[in-house]
């Protein structure tokens, strides 16, 4: 007898079969430098306070150099700029080898990442089992910025998980303390969170929460840290604020050829009429997890500090709205998840991944479809599928034009003069990387993302009222 499939589980064979192909066939050359590359300034930061020092200061590169993969003939301090609550975990994983502690952080983003899927399902209405799970695992491998969390060995993926717990039992105190204190270990993707401080326990749960990340902050760098912290983030913004490596609105219109002051001041009117939005429509929708999810979305608008794989944020209202929406609406949701899975400024900097990129899109536009039961193939989702198609050929275009440099590949043989603070090296190192230059090429590229939050935005409001049917669960 034959084997009769239907429309959906075609769609996650294909899916899962872009996946191979990409992640087998079509990799890119690998690039020199150490394993989860931000994982490295953790670790380093954990070994340093650990010894008694400055885990901010420069003499983090003292620990930088000795992890396996770095260039230690020449200075390529990355800083570490997280908060302070944070550097008792690292220490932690600083008693390991970097190699074995680098295994172990990639467990723990791998449980983060299935923990949020879990609460993503969960948060849309929808049972993490059965196909519907298969679709969010094929939509979470295809989305670019989750993958480059798990590659880079990036914090903001567990934080995101947190504030994903949080948003999915905002009346219970206790979760809410969990979820917001993991959420603060990232403090851009904690913003999605003041979505929830509308009922009394919440507000309480992330009372507590923000007590206890105080505390063990005081703990590590003493009482007045949020002070300093903030002294620091401000040093380093005026370092990388306005680069390429940045996702702001800020930063894109400076490439455009905007005055770092016109930039500053467009990104901040930008901030705050995004803020006036976000407080109407968590006035507007009752449910607490779709105002997390449509606020998930506007986190990039209102972050001064936000780097591609920040848009991590942008996974919770693409699975809310690929199960929830339907008609015109869907249409416009792919194209929103699309725009925001792809890295686009990644495309510059890797011309080789381009055949990667294009078949984990794929894999994330079939993965999209395959969320529910009744896989909805219309001309809407074809013209849907057309525009970004032809958004990634011209962008592909435009990245080959304009390649962009990696850092820290070409920092050549650089060294910084000994009295500079770790701000003033970074600041240096964007510049030799080539990476603090305008280039309209570049801001268009990384405009993309922030048009698709902007559509995710929009389709998670115009979707928040019809109840998931159970032919999604």
């Amino acid at each position: 007898m034959p084997i009769v499939l239907s429309v959906r589980t075609a769609l996650l064979a294909v899916a899962f079969a872009f996946v191979a192909i990409a992640l087998v066939a079509l990799r890119p050359h690998s690039t020199p430098g150490p394993a989860l590359r931000d994982f490295e300034a953790y670790y380093s930061a954990g070994v340093t306070w650990s010894s008694g020092g400055n885990p901010y200061g420069r003499g983090i590169w003292a620990t930088e150099r000795r992890v396996p993969g770095v260039s230690g003939s020449r200075e390529e301090v990355l800083p570490f700029v997280g908060p302070p609550q944070t550097l008792p975990l690292w220490a932690l994983f600083a008693r390991l080898p970097y190699a074995q502690a680098a295994q172990a952080w990639s467990v723990c983003l791998g449980a983060a990442l299935l923990a949020l899927i879990w609460f993503s399902l969960r948060g849309a209405g929808a049972a993490p089992a059965g196909p519907v799970a298969l679709a969010a695992i094929a939509l979470a491998i295809g989305f670019g910025p989750v993958t480059s969390n798990l590659a880079l060995g990036q914090v903001a993926l567990l934080a995101l998980a947190g504030a994903a717990l949080a948003a999915n039992f905002a009346t219970s105190t206790g979760y809410t303390a969990v979820g917001g204190t993991l959420a603060a270990f990232q403090p851009n993707v904690a913003l999605a969170l003041l979505s929830q401080a509308t009922q009394r326990r919440t507000v309480l749960g992330l009372a507590i929460a923000a007590f206890f990340t105080y505390a063990v902050g005081a703990l590590a760098r003493g009482p007045v840290w949020p002070v300093e912290y903030l002294r620091l983030l401000a040093a380093h913004h005026g370092a990388e604020g306005l680069t390429a490596i940045q996702h702001t609105p800020a930063a894109i219109a400076f490439g455009f050829g905007a005055s770092p002051a016109l930039g500053t001041a467009l990104g901040a009117a930008i901030a705050v009429l995004t803020v006036a939005g976000a407080v109407a429509l968590c006035r507007m929708i009752p449910e607490p997890f779709v105002r997390f999810a449509a606020c998930c979305a506007l986190v990039p608008f209102v972050a001064t500090f936000f780097h591609e794989h920040d848009f991590v944020v942008a996974y919770v209202p693409a699975i809310w709205c690929a199960l929830r929406s339907r008609g015109a609406m869907r249409a416009v949701a792919m194209t929103g998840t699309l725009f925001a899975a792809i890295d686009w400024f990644g495309l510059a900097q890797r011309p080789d991944g381009l055949a990667q990129s294009a078949a984990l899109a794929w894999a994330a536009a079939l993965a999209f479809l395959s969320m529910r039961a009744d896989v909805e193939l219309d001309a809407k989702i074809s013209i849907a599928l057309a525009v970004v198609a032809i958004a990634f050929g011209a962008g592909a275009v435009l990245a080959l034009s304009h390649p962009a440099p990696v850092w820290p590949d070409t920092l050549t043989s650089f060294h910084a003069p000994p009295a500079l603070s770790v701000a003033q090296v970074w600041a240096l190192e964007q510049r030799r990387a080539g990476l603090a230059a305008p280039s309209w090429a570049w801001s268009l590229l990384r405009l993309m993302p922030l048009a698709g939050c902007a559509l995710l935005a929009f389709a998670t409001v115009r979707t928040s009222a019809p109840a998931v049917s159970d032919s999604t669960r």
